[in-house]
């Protein structure tokens, strides 16, 4: 693996408290605090937008999904106008 080159920085104050746990869990985990830091603030961004980008569905709620874009409903009144409109719209762009 290429090492990749390092050039931000992050900065952020803390309470000694919490930075000797920082340290220690560092140590416990045979890292220095800044590889520590890097790794959990990482994961830490990964899983926050995974949360915002991945939709998860029931078996039930799959099932539905898919049988809406296999079959779905005919426009109602409100929805032809609103087709109608969007058309109308870029026809004069």
């Amino acid at each position: 693996m290429a090492q990749e080159t390092k050039s931000a920085r992050l900065e952020a104050r803390v309470a000694p408290d919490v930075r000797q746990m920082i340290v220690a869990a560092a140590a416990l985990e045979g890292r220095t605090v800044s590889e520590f830091l890097v790794a959990s603030a990482k994961e830490r961004a990964e899983a926050a937008l995974q949360r915002q980008t991945i939709i998860e569905l029931s078996a039930e709620d799959q099932e539905r999904f898919v049988n809406a874009l296999i079959s779905p409903q005919p426009l109602n009144a409100a929805m032809k106008r609103a087709v109608d409109r969007r058309a109308k719209l870029f026809e004069s762009s």
